[in-house]
């Protein structure tokens, strides 16, 4: 196994930096998986624009929705089960699923607000399915940083799903009237190399499902509790 490397950042966090050391993600020792799901294999309609943004909406519904399977009806003891020293539990997988996405969207945000930066779009040049699976690519692991260290604060599935999805419901609301052109031309910096708002959007899911992939290895360990 390869030792866990750690991102520090001093003075103000960048977005790429936040990005990169939210990716930190825990130290589970498993065997690698596929990439959790491809954006490209969600069903769209036919207008581009209206397509890309449908995409991105069904990628975020359909996180949630496999986050809420591997969560619902959890007992204190399945939450809270460590596969192993170092190691996280599904408590504080979620937890640090809830701080990463909140920390994410809002710098993310801040970059969208401000005007678009000229002759910056030709620069992008990874596709938004090569960012999603490099993210939920779990061969390579990191150690989160302590402001994004999930505390295990979850006894109970429904307290952890209740703030995951409240969280949701406001990046849902901003994405369901975003322009796809106006994200597009945004362009930021991503772990991955540069990439546009949209692409910054789509880590915050791949991220999530990133963890989801984490969560069903605890669950699939020889002594998660039965019950």
């Amino acid at each position: 196994m390869k030792t866990p490397q750690r991102f520090i950042t001093k003075g103000t966090t960048t977005l790429g930096a936040s990005l990169l050391l939210a990716l930190g993600l825990g130290l589970s020792t498993t065997t690698a998986h596929t990439p959790y799901i491809a954006i490209e294999q969600v069903p769209v309609s036919s207008d581009q624009d209206t397509t890309e943004l449908n995409k991105l909406i069904q990628y975020y519904e359909r996180t949630a929705e496999n986050l809420k399977r591997n969560i619902e009806g959890l007992s204190k003891a399945q939450l809270q089960f460590s596969p192993g020293e170092g190691k996280w539990s599904i408590s504080q997988c979620v937890d640090h699923i809830v701080l990463s996405e909140k920390m994410i969207f809002g710098m993310t945000k801040q970059e969208l607000d401000k005007p678009v930066p000229a002759g910056e779009k030709e620069k992008v040049t990874q596709t938004d399915d090569e960012i999603s699976q490099m993210i939920t690519n779990r061969t390579q692991k990191y150690e989160a940083p302590p402001m994004l260290q999930g505390s295990g604060k979850y006894n109970t599935s429904e307290q952890a799903w209740d703030d995951f999805i409240n969280g949701r419901k406001v990046m849902m609301d901003y994405i369901q009237q975003a322009d796809v052109a106006d994200l597009r031309n945004h362009v930021m910096k991503l772990p991955t190399g540069v990439a546009d708002g949209y692409q910054n959007l789509l880590f915050i899911a791949a991220h999530t499902a990133r963890h989801i992939l984490q969560i069903e290895e605890v669950k699939a360990h020889p002594d998660f509790p039965k019950n």
